[in-house]
Order: structure tokens, then C-alpha cells, then sequence
């Protein structure tokens, strides 16, 4: 019976050496941030909303323009609404054109606002939308290479902890294949 254990033993530990050597050459790693950040579609894609930003940009400058001219209108009823020199009755037009006046600022004043809020979650929309249809074809791009190297798992390098720790402490450089996946990602790149 010890001669029966002895081998089982020795079995199961050749088996778990070969197993371990097996899994070593079936897993692959890759740094998901730095191929996220050089794919040129992801390049673009900033691109694009920086432009949309900037659009949006000029045009709040635009309200905020017309914002300050409706303040002066405002400004200079009021002060003339106050003016003694002016009759009573010009008094009183002034001081309704006035309040006129500052309606129209507190409108434009909630409308600027509005705007910029609106506008602020449609970028942040549109942000989260590429950012899903890029990452979604970085990892069918990974997949495949993952399918025709035999891989059984990938992992990303670029991922931290809770505690702000590589989740991946060490690993052989030789599995890991981040720059074969941004070569296929921006093959053709330069001709778009």
C-alpha cells in the first residue's frame, strides 16, 4: 500500500508540475491603458469630442456675450430709472423697462446654465459610448489573437487594486503582447 501511495503522490505531483508548465505557456498578458490610448480610433474619437466641446464652448461664450449686454441694458435703466433728472413719469418707464430687463437676465442667466449642463452630459454620453465601441473591438482584436496563440486566459497589466497595487505583481515580458495587438489595431492607420 505505501508503494501504491508513493507512486499516486508522485503522479499527481508530475501532473501538477506539467499542469503549471502547460498554464504558463497558455496565458497571455496585455496593458489594456496603453493600447486603449495608442488605437488611433481612440485618438480620433478625443479628437472629435474636443472639437464638439470647443463648438459648445464658443457657443456658451456667445449667450454669456449677449448675457453681459442684457446686464448693461439693465444696469443703465435702473440707474436712470433713479435719475432726478428725468420726470417722473420717464422715472417709471425706466424703472419697468428695467424690470424688463432683469427678467430677460434671469432667463438668459438659466438658460446658459441649462445649456452647459445639457451639454456637459451629452459629451460625457458620447464619451461613454465610443470609449464601450473601442474597448468592444480591442477585445474581439485580443480574442482572436488570444484564439490563434492558444491562449486560455489574458490579463491586463494595467489594472490596480483597491489599494492602488498592479493587480498583476509580476509576470515573464515574454507573454505579454501589447504591442502585437496595437500593430493589428492601427494596421492601415495612416492611410485614414
Amino acid at each position: 500500500m505505501n508503494k501504491l501511495a508513493g507512486k499516486v503522490i508522485i503522479t499527481f505531483l508530475f501532473c501538477a508540475q506539467f499542469a503549471l508548465a502547460a498554464a504558463e505557456n497558455d496565458i497571455g498578458v496585455v496593458d489594456m491603458d496603453k493600447i486603449f490610448k495608442g488605437y488611433y480610433k481612440t485618438k480620433l474619437s478625443n479628437a472629435k469630442l474636443k472639437k464638439q466641446a470647443e463648438i459648445f464652448k464658443q457657443y456658451a461664450g456667445n449667450l454669456a456675450e449677449s448675457q453681459l449686454k442684457l446686464r448693461e441694458a439693465f444696469v443703465a435703466l435702473r440707474d436712470a430709472s433713479l435719475n432726478v433728472a428725468y420726470s417722473e413719469t420717464q422715472r417709471e418707464s425706466k424703472r419697468l423697462a428695467a424690470q424688463d430687463k432683469y427678467r430677460q437676465l434671469k432667463d438668459k442667466e438659466s438658460e446658459i446654465e441649462r445649456y452647459k449642463r445639457e451639454k456637459r452630459i451629452q459629451i460625457r454620453n458620447q464619451e461613454i459610448k465610443l470609449r464601450k465601441k473601442i474597448l468592444l473591438e480591442i477585445r474581439k482584436a485580443i480574442a482572436r489573437y488570444a484564439k490563434t496563440r492558444k491562449f486560455t486566459l489574458v490579463l491586463d497589466s494595467s489594472g490596480k487594486t483597491l489599494n492602488d497595487i498592479p493587480s498583476i505583481l509580476y509576470y515573464k515580458t515574454e507573454i505579454d503582447f501589447t504591442d502585437e495587438i496595437l500593430a493589428i489595431l492601427n494596421k492601415g492607420a495612416d492611410k485614414k
